[in-house]
């Protein structure tokens, strides 16, 4: 009976207890919001979360100031407020790009304004940063490098032109003829660094190309043609498979120059004798294009930075062969304007696969396909 009655006597407590743990784990955790929500409000980016029907659930100070919010607007789309073709298509893309989206400001075409967007569960969190003086510094880089770039064609096509004339000279001594073919040899390596760096900048600078229909069964007959006068000196089998006759919406002329550099390249480091698949196919997605080699391959710490202008996995092997550490970057600047990205495979020792898939919105489908 004693036992019964202490039974009795503890419940009350082990009740309280468990409610004064409660009480104080509801505490903290509201104590930890408000400390998330003070963060968020001291951010100089705006932040914005929103619900499943993309309506304003809650947002900082600066996103207020932004798009002139009010209380009143909550609950509101953030069409309402942000009634950008570029931000919508990003925002309502099933596979959002983890870069975000650069947009102009709709009240200040100078100013530029980066959105990012994060789902979890049925919201999304949606920081918007203010990048107009990235963007500036960006101009500023692009403009000097076209600069530099244009100004130095001139003397190398001076230089140039006199080396050979002086190189031809019959009676030139033994002495000086092969200093004038070293300095022959590295003025035509800097004429093709400061063409491809005029190249890549006129493709940054061009945001927006008059866009021609491109027949790639035409510009892949084109491009493995050449490969195949360059090609001479190794010796390779080259393969040109073109599975479908669908073409493109673009620019032809860089078009021509990114897939021009992605076989050179697999011939270039491809040893003597080898193999290389050219090949554009159907896919689910649109349409791709590869290129596929046997040779030498890439080791995986190199695969993520091969895009970067001038970077060499190799600088010595790369010089010997004529490189200047833009062509894959000039690869990357053209696929952008085709939304799309080069996807690289490769195991070192046995061979690499370069490749592109085109959206269906730049693909033209032949009439035969249709």
């Amino acid at each position: 009976m004693l036992r019964e009655n202490a039974t009795q006597d503890n419940a009350p407590k082990n009740n309280e207890q468990q409610e004064n743990q409660n009480q104080l784990a509801l505490q903290n955790s509201t104590d930890q919001l408000k400390k998330i929500r003070s963060a968020l409000r001291a951010l100089r980016d705006a932040v914005i979360l929103l619900n499943d029907d993309d309506g304003l659930e809650w947002w900082n100070q600066v996103a207020e100031d932004l798009l002139l919010l009010q209380s009143a607007d909550h609950g509101k789309s953030i069409f309402d407020f942000i009634d950008v073709p570029e931000f919508r298509q990003y925002y309502q893309s099933t596979e959002t790009s983890d870069d975000g989206v650069n947009i102009a400001s709709w009240r200040d075409p100078n100013r530029h304004l980066k959105c990012e967007l994060t789902p979890f569960g049925d919201e999304k969190l949606l920081i918007i940063y203010d990048v107009t003086r990235l963007q500036h510094l960006e101009q500023m880089r692009r403009d000097f490098v076209a600069n530099v770039s244009h100004e130095l064609r001139t003397p190398l096509t001076v230089l140039m032109g006199y080396l050979e004339n002086f190189s031809d000279q019959p009676d030139i001594p033994a002495q000086w003829r092969r200093g004038f073919e070293l300095m022959t040899q590295q003025t035509a390596r800097m004429n093709r660094v400061v063409n491809d760096l005029l190249l890549l900048s006129r493709i940054e600078i061009e945001e927006t190309h008059e866009l021609h229909y491109i027949d790639m069964t035409k510009l892949l007959t084109q491009v493995y043609d050449d490969a195949q006068a360059y090609n001479q000196e190794y010796d390779h089998t080259l393969h040109l498979q073109i599975d479908t006759y669908d073409g493109l919406y673009g620019s032809e002329m860089y078009l021509n120059s990114a897939l021009s550099n992605l076989v050179i390249n697999a011939i270039k480091y491809t040893p003597k004798q080898g193999d290389i698949v050219i090949s554009w196919s159907k896919t689910s997605g649109g349409c791709q294009f590869a290129v596929a080699d046997n040779g030498i391959g890439i080791a995986p710490n190199h695969v993520a930075r091969l895009t970067e202008r001038f970077y060499r996995v190799d600088s010595g092997r790369s010089r010997a062969t004529g490189g200047t550490g833009l062509g894959l970057a000039i690869v990357k600047h053209v696929l952008y304007q085709y939304d799309t990205t080069l996807q690289i495979e490769s195991v070192e020792g046995q061979g690499s696969t370069f490749s592109a898939i085109f959206p269906a919105a730049h693909v033209r489908v032949a009439a035969s396909n249709e």
